[in-house]
This record gives structure tokens, sequence and C-alpha cells, in this order.
């Protein structure tokens, strides 16, 4: 039985860089788990809001003015937000987020 050094060196060695890059994204999540435990509690706030006053993806890019393949990144919970968009969300679903994240 191969230790998981030996099981990690063999994936690296038998799979491509460009089909497998789950050891990249791996250390992006572990490098920025500090700030992504609250882009991921602001993506499900979000999603809630949206069920509650019914209103589509596309529904809420057009009111904050983006693309709707941004606020699928934001439903993704992997988005560093700025403040700017927190507003802009919070105008657009007429919610709070922030005191919801937080409270």
């Amino acid at each position: 039985m191969k230790t998981p050094a030996e099981q990690i060196a063999f994936l690296k060695e038998h799979s491509s860089s460009e089909s497998s890059k789950w050891q990249e994204k791996a250390e992006w999540r572990k490098a920025n788990k500090d700030w992504l435990k609250y882009s991921r509690k602001i993506a499900i706030v979000i999603a809630m809001s949206l069920e509650e006053k019914n209103m589509s993806q596309k529904q809420l890019a057009e009111l904050m003015g983006c693309s709707p393949q941004y606020v699928c990144r934001l439903l993704k919970g992997e988005e560093n937000l700025t403040l700017e968009t927190l507003c802009k969300l919070e105008n657009a679903l007429n919610a709070p987020i922030i005191k919801r994240v937080f409270k």
C-alpha cells in the first residue's frame, strides 16, 4: 500500500496539469481560508434572498449592473467581495447582507 506522499507523487506524474488542477485549487483555498469563510456565508445569504424574492441570477445581475457570470461567481462563495459590491448587493436585493452574515 502506498503512503499518501507516494500517492500524491503518482498523481502528479500521471495526470496532465491542464486536466487536473486540484492541488493548485486546494492550495489556493488554504491560502485564502480566512476570507473564504465569509464569502461563503455571503453566498448563502444571497441565494436565500434570491429565493425569498423569487428573483433570478440574471435579474440580480441587471440590478447590480454586472454580468450574470459574475453573480454566478458570487454564489460559488469564492469571490473576494469589495464594499462596493456588498452595497450593490444590498441595494439590488433590498435586504441586509452584512447584518445577516455577522449576527
